[in-house]
């Protein structure tokens, strides 16, 4: 492979690193959304129609994110708040990581409402076609 085409596979990774940014932030701007209708805490699907990572949040302000771990024995929730990477446990329900990442902001809350995903909005269906 010769010089170029390595800054050629580079530029395009790059690029499909920032669609898959871009489409990230688009469905997670539209789960806050669905979001803003709810009371307190509530969780939402980040990506319609997948379960697997859950949007937290309180009176529409983001928490964090918790997704859904299976080890080959059991299932557990992660839960990651907003603006990092790190965990900060994992639970055995969707709600028990709610109710941590509420706890990790200072918020007691101990309903948590689960507000359905809908229909993926257009740009994230344009999206999909480069992901």
């Amino acid at each position: 492979m010769t010089h170029l085409d390595q800054e050629a596979v580079a530029a395009l990774r790059t690029a499909q690193l920032t669609v898959i940014k871009a489409k990230w932030h688009l469905c997670e701007e539209q789960a806050l959304g669905r979001l803003a209708q709810a009371q307190g805490l509530a969780c939402t699907t980040l990506f319609p129609g997948h379960s697997v990572i859950q949007v937290v949040a309180c009176g529409g302000r983001l928490l964090g994110r918790a997704r859904r771990h299976h080890d080959g024995h059991q299932v557990r929730w992660v839960a990651v708040p907003a603006q990092t990477h790190h965990e900060i446990g994992a639970y055995r329900t969707l709600h028990g990581a709610a109710r941590a990442l509420a706890r990790h902001h200072g918020i007691r809350c101990h309903h948590v409402t689960d507000c359905p995903g809908g229909p993926a909005p257009p740009q994230a269906r344009l999206l999909n076609r480069f992901t």
